[in-house]
């Protein structure tokens, strides 16, 4: 599930997933803000963050 996680993958995700028709719907039913992070954190995503500082690039969670 945190590889899943790390790549944004959500298909692997829900496979990992105890429920994955229920997690499934949660994530229709509540649509981030932008691609490449979860409708929990928005731009303010560590995971993303983590793996924007890992590639060299810059973190604007200001912006």
């Amino acid at each position: 599930m945190a590889e899943a996680r790390q790549c944004f993958d959500w298909d692997k995700q829900w496979d990992c997933s105890l429920d994955p028709e229920t997690a499934k719907a949660i994530r229709a039913d509540r649509s981030p803000e932008c691609d490449g992070t979860c409708s929990m954190c928005g731009k303010f995503c560590a995971v993303r963050s983590m793996n924007k500082a890992l590639a060299g690039e810059y973190i604007d969670i200001l912006g």
